[in-house]
């Protein structure tokens, strides 16, 4: 992500995807677009999946350098939670959201019209449109005073989705992000997906033509095979993870980091095909990713499973948190968290959190930070099978989910990568983690410890529902009537 801060890795910690000269993103690659394909057929099926009604007020805050907010060429940043009148609900010539999700440094929604919203970022045709512009750009790093430059409007400006390749009658009731791919679900189960996956060495791929030609990047929506009656789809950085109606967890793009909880034996051919997860047997119902690890939750005996990176314990496995075995290859149970009716799961670059069935929220992973949002006792800092400290003897990795007492029942939670978002039953949003680029929507770019409430005019009497979080930006959102 641009600006990131800098912070030590463990050994263990796996390469990142590399970055590509000239490019905003951290983790981007310049390979050639591929050309578009054909529109494809489908058969039309019977409805499996609900088309969302509910029409969504929608705040951004964070960073906006390279069009995250969606606020338009003008407005970089904001350190509050501001409405964005491209999507004002009150407005009938807005677009109406009714579903959006944030990727790392891009936002994909769906409309009540049924029409599919991008805008951010599309180095890696993330927002699966054309955002060609010859104006003059402003330099992320030359600060605000440049008032001649702008941002690219096509990228700053949420804008409809290709449709070249989408039958006219597709209905869509979710959508998905990662770093820089995105998806959308149809009612039927169906899967649509564009932009691409880096591995560690910067290598971009996405999928196969029909004929088996490699598609290093999708630039508009195409149908992805091999899924069926999808009810869930989640996105880490660069890989994809789908629930369809059998319980079947199915997961594919790069998995480097064992974010399939298998073992690949084809560099592509086992990665870029979605292949099931071998996890809970009589099936799972919710399925939840972090950047670089997984979670899986059963259908009947309720247990909680965790696999991928395990280098702060985010997987929620403490015996090879920060070791030299940080990777959990299989999915591993979350004894904590097992029977609790976990309703809601989410995970950041090395941190995740959890709400259950009667509101308890609980995180977990890295700390040092302020990731969690928990105001620590004595006692639980004294306590090793709690919490491990590093060689200068600082507190620096959670071990086990954790309760986050001030946020009170909670409904919802997002994860950024090194922030989290919380939604609190009563309507408020709570913050906490790193903030130096106004992402948790506090007023300031200060990190927090422990977890806040974020206040603003915006959000003052507004009951919210939902909230996204990305690299450097986040989103909250609520009903709009």
């Amino acid at each position: 992500m641009s600006s990131r801060r800098s912070r030590p890795t463990p050994k263990s910690t796996p390469a990142a995807p590399k970055a590509a000269a000239g490019s905003r993103r951290k983790h981007a690659s310049s390979a050639a677009a591929q050309p578009p394909r054909k529109k494809q057929k489908t058969t039309k099926e019977a409805p499996l999946n609900a088309v969302p009604e509910t029409v969504l007020a929608v705040f951004m805050f964070g960073s906006g350098e390279n069009g995250e907010l969606g606020l338009g060429p003008k407005v970089t940043a904001s350190k509050r939670p501001k409405p964005n009148p491209h999507l004002d609900a009150k407005d009938s010539s807005a677009l109406h959201i009714v579903r959006l999700a944030c990727g790392g440094m891009h936002t994909v929604a769906l409309t009540a019209d049924n029409r599919l919203i991008t805008w951010g970022v599309n180095d890696n045709d993330a927002l699966g449109r054309p955002t060609n512009w010859e104006g003059k750009l402003r330099d992320a790093d030359a600060g605000s005073d440049n008032d001649d430059a702008e941002l690219n409007p096509r990228e700053s400006t949420p804008t409809e989705v290709s449709t070249e390749n989408i039958p006219g009658a597709t209905k869509f009731v979710d959508v998905a992000a990662g770093d820089s791919c995105s998806f959308a679900v149809t009612d039927t189960g169906l899967v649509y997906g564009w932009g691409t996956f880096r591995n560690s060495e910067g290598k971009e791929s996405f999928g196969y033509t029909a004929g088996g030609a490699l598609i290093k990047r999708q630039p508009v929506p195409m149908l992805i095979p091999g899924l069926l009656r999808v009810t869930q789809l989640v996105c880490g950085a660069n890989h994809a993870l789908a629930l369809d109606a059998a319980g079947t967890v199915w997961a594919w793009g790069c998995g480097q980091q064992n974010q399939f909880g298998r073992r690949l034996f084809g560099r592509h051919q086992e990665s870029l095909r979605p292949r099931p997860v071998p996890v809970c047997r009589s099936g799972a119902r919710l399925i939840a990713s972090g950047e670089y690890h997984c979670f899986a939750v059963g259908q009947r005996r309720d247990d909680v499973w965790g696999w991928g990176l395990n280098s702060f314990g985010q997987t929620g496995d403490a015996t090879s948190a920060g070791g030299d075995s940080a990777l959990l290859p299989y999915p591993v149970k979350i004894p904590a968290l097992c029977g609790q009716g976990v309703a809601v799961i989410a995970g950041g670059a090395h941190h995740s959190v959890a709400i259950t069935a009667d509101g308890q929220v609980y995180t977990w992973g890295r700390m040092d930070g302020g990731h969690l949002g928990i105001k620590f006792t004595d006692q639980q800092l004294g306590d090793d099978t709690v919490v491990r400290r590093d060689e200068r003897d600082k507190p620096r990795i959670c071990l086990q989910p954790t309760p986050v007492p001030q946020i009170g029942e909670a409904v919802h939670a997002a994860c950024g990568t090194d922030h989290t978002i919380f939604v609190a039953k009563d309507g408020r949003a709570w913050a906490t983690g790193f903030g130096s680029e106004g992402q948790l929507g506090l007023g300031s770019d200060d990190d927090v410890d422990v977890a806040q409430l974020i206040q603003g005019k915006a959000v003052k009497d507004r009951k919210l529902t939902w909230a996204g979080a990305g690299g450097q930006f986040s989103s909250v959102a609520g009903p709009a009537a």
